[in-house]
């Protein structure tokens, strides 16, 4: 009672009161009415390490100074398993995830995400196909081959075929555990011609990746796939690209090649259930400005999806986007309408078989 007496009078902030709550074990029964989180704050949900201060830089500090609203940013990662346990558990603590347009589709189709309201967000600031029913698009990004120049030496991977060759580039690899993106470049090493990707042969790819799994760690988190090369673990990885170039920032020797690129199209979604109610699409909708959107490339490499960025960039923006012609020309844009359908089965099998 006096945690919700703080709370309710502005003293502590939302996150304060559910960790009082935790401590008491009342966290699922106890919880603040959603008129009072209104006004409270927005927590948003990302994948951690580094992009925890660059998504406070990018989107929260300008709602803020707009909007007198506090973001808070949460690297906890919003898996779809996730947000499913929050919704289902009916204790939602976050307004905003920053997953992908699969997820949004995956989860909206399951009755755990809101459609999007768009007559509070405006859809006209993102591209073409950037805008679906229970997602919208934040930023682009890319699964990318990056490597330990120091330990490639002289030779420089090319490709997913060089994933493969630990003769040529021997060492520790590194995957994701879950699914998107992972089988492509599988398919990829072996022959698969992008315009046959879709449906997937899932036991071809199994099949060529078997003999590799003694040499993959698999990671869980941006901020984790980030440190195995850190902590030369790892001579090669699958790997977010916004990752690789924060990775590059630090360490010359640590980079990546754009062939062979997968791209993707991340997304907001808004959970069944979110505390702040309404007031998280008014921060989604600041998001989408493209001043914003240039801060987050600069910092991360996320590429923004208001195309009106794109006069903003210098070249050497233009170096780290996705979408540049340079970049894109070889890349494999990941089907989301694949995934939607199929994602929840194929995780399953994945996760069966990196687990043997």
């Amino acid at each position: 009672m006096i945690a919700l007496d703080k709370f309710t009078s502005g003293k502590i902030d939302r996150r304060a009161f559910m960790t009082a709550l935790a401590g008491l074990g009342l966290a699922a029964t106890f919880k603040p009415g959603r008129a009072a989180a209104e006004t409270s704050e927005i927590v948003v949900c990302n994948w951690g390490g580094a992009a925890l201060e660059a998504f406070q830089k990018a989107y929260g500090d300008p709602f803020k100074e707009k909007s007198g609203i506090e973001v808070v940013i949460d690297g906890a990662g919003p898996s779809t398993g996730a947000i499913r346990a929050m919704v289902e558990s009916k204790n939602v603590t976050w307004d905003a995830t920053d997953g992908g347009m699969v997820d949004a589709a995956t989860l909206g189709a399951g009755g755990f995400v809101e459609p999007i309201d768009y007559s509070i967000v405006d859809k006209s600031l993102v591209g073409d196909g950037m805008a679906a029913e229970f997602g919208i698009c934040n930023y682009t990004f890319a699964n990318v081959l990056a490597y330990d120049a120091k330990k490639t030496g002289s030779q420089t991977p090319a490709g997913w075929a060089d994933f493969f060759d630990t003769v040529k580039f021997p060492g520790k690899r590194t995957m994701c555990k879950w699914i998107q993106g992972q089988l492509e470049s599988v398919l990829l090493a072996d022959g698969v011609k992008p315009e046959e990707m879709y449906p997937l042969d899932v036991d071809r790819a199994f099949k060529k990746l078997e003999p590799l799994l003694p040499e993959i760690i698999f990671w869980e988190s941006g901020a984790q796939s980030q440190q195995l090369f850190r902590d030369g673990e790892v001579v090669m990885g699958n790997i977010w690209h916004t990752r690789a170039d924060l990775l590059r920032k630090e360490n010359t020797n640590l980079t990546w090649t754009w062939n062979e690129n997968l791209l993707f199209s991340s997304a907001w979604s808004v959970p069944k259930g979110n505390p702040a109610g309404k007031k998280v699409y008014d921060f989604i909708n600041s998001s989408l400005r493209p001043e914003g959107q240039i801060v987050l490339l600069r910092l991360m490499g996320n590429g923004p999806s208001n195309p009106k960025a794109l006069d903003m960039m210098t070249e050497e923006d233009k170096a780290v986007y996705p979408l540049a012609p340079e970049n894109a020309k070889t890349g494999l844009r990941v089907m989301a309408e694949y995934y939607a359908e199929n994602e929840a089965e194929l995780q399953n099998r994945f996760l069966d078989f990196i687990s043997r």
